[in-house]
């Protein structure tokens, strides 16, 4: 094997054919790489922010009764929405030589071990609500919306970093699910009494396009002797994608959310509890599968040492290597990520409110947690400002910083969550939340709710 080769170079033994759509299959995973473990879930802050219609967006039953209506600046700042948590940050990943070359860090390989890469976008274009005989409401929302959870199998950096050890088999596992959907979601929400109030959000969803892979399994061995190197493959994906010249109503879905809320006996003390989320989308146009089926295929290894060589000769030697497939298939369906989230918030003056948030994010075999510690101070009603503090697994100490201001009816928020850094090549978690609404409160509305 040459090792003097700084670039990744295959010499597949079998002749193979480039499949048609594996670019785009390929390149989806890539993509996905930069955003490791994302949490994807909502701003934790804003949904304490009760008088703020994005407080919907964690619990159906968390607006505040004093809100009238409202309506998002359609088209415009109604709501944008960015969610990643990079475990890794790219200063870890990519180092910069003397001769101000790219390098790939070496130690690489001891940072990542099977991480899963969660990303989500929302941007709502439209959204609207209004109260009717003061205890219901009904509210409106339309979004696109993105999401991509990916497992980047560590035993492949590994082998592209480190190599593989001779006589010792690397097994590569892997999967996928990669969406992007408009969402339509009618909700409604009614006070029980003075102390409760249930909420229930209904979503219709219409898929653009998909990845979905669960079964992604290979195994690497090197011949002690002659350091020839054995692939075994055996992987699956789905892939699907909307036609607007045929319909524009396939790969429809449904989701929901559902949400209470209570007033305890305590004075100023209240709780929530409300699942999000909890759905599926069927994808039925132009199903595709993609299959990587594949007995002791012999190749060579030199190696992956820069990152000056053509992104398209690595993809090309991937291709060759994996023999990807490809066939008509059939429909599929799959899971929304769902999210379950338990608040209690207490008010200790009406200008100072202190709340604890638990949320987690479920997709088939794996769930992330997170534990928010907040605080909230207003200044009359035209201003409030929140920090917190997001507690994971994977680091404890996660700030945040949300601004509320008001203007007569119009309502600007930010919220920047998990701030890890502040020089962009050290970022590992980033959670964005901005917006603009029009929004009417009672004339007897309290200042802290």
């Amino acid at each position: 094997m040459n090792k003097a080769k700084k670039i990744p170079h295959f010499h597949h033994i079998k002749n193979t054919n480039n499949m048609k759509y594996i670019y785009t299959f390929l390149m989806a995973i890539i993509l996905c790489m930069p955003f490791n473990r994302a949490a994807a879930q909502e701003s934790t802050l804003m949904s304490f922010m009760r008088q703020s219609p994005q407080a919907l967006r964690t619990n159906p039953a968390g607006l505040s009764d004093s809100v009238r209506w409202f309506m998002g600046i359609p088209f415009f700042l109604s709501h944008f929405g960015l969610d990643l948590d990079a475990g890794i940050a790219y200063s870890d990943a990519i180092q910069r030589n003397a001769d101000n070359s790219l390098q790939i860090n070496p130690k690489i390989a001891d940072k990542i071990a099977n991480a899963r890469t969660m990303f989500n976008f929302n941007y709502e274009l439209l959204s609207f609500g209004f109260r009717f005989q003061k205890k219901h409401m009904i509210t409106f929302s339309l979004s696109a919306v993105a999401d991509a959870s990916f497992l980047l199998p560590g035993e492949l950096v590994t082998l592209l970093v480190k190599g593989n050890t001779p006589g010792e088999p690397l097994s590569i596992t892997s999967e996928i699910n990669a969406a992007a959907y408009v969402e339509a979601a009618l909700g409604y929400s009614f006070a029980i009494n003075k102390n409760w109030k249930a909420g229930l959000r209904v979503k219709y969803l219409q898929g653009g396009a998909n990845v979905f892979g669960k079964n992604f399994h290979a195994s690497i061995a090197t011949d002690p002797n002659d350091y020839k190197m054995t692939l075994t493959a055996d992987a699956q994906a789905h892939f699907a994608y909307i036609d607007p010249s045929k319909s524009v109503m396939d790969n429809a879905g449904m989701a929901f959310d559902a949400g209470i809320y209570y007033n305890t006996p305590v004075k100023g003390l209240s709780v929530g509890v409300s699942m999000v989320d909890w759905g599926w989308i069927n994808w039925t146009s132009n199903p595709k599968i993609y299959e990587a089926k594949m007995q002791d295929g012999n190749f060579e290894f030199a190696g992956l040492t820069s990152l000056d060589d053509d992104i398209d000769q690595i993809i090309d030697t991937l291709k060759n290597v994996f023999d990807f497939k490809d066939r008509d298939g059939q429909a599929y369906r799959t899971m929304l990520p769902g999210k379950i989230y338990v608040s209690a918030a207490y008010n200790l003056t009406k200008d100072d409110k202190f709340g604890f948030l638990f949320s987690t994010r479920a997709l088939d075999s794996f769930s992330r947690t997170t534990f928010t510690l907040m605080y909230n101070r207003s200044v009359g009603r035209w201003f409030s400002v929140s920090i917190g503090n997001n507690i994971m697994t994977s680091k404890l100490f996660n700030p945040s910083l949300a601004l509320n201001l008001r203007g007569g009816a119009f309502q600007f928020y930010i919220a920047a969550e998990n701030i890890s850094s502040f020089n962009p090549a050290h970022i590992r978690t980033l959670n964005l939340q901005f917006g603009l609404n029009l929004t009417f409160l009672n004339k007897t509305a309290k200042k802290q709710e």
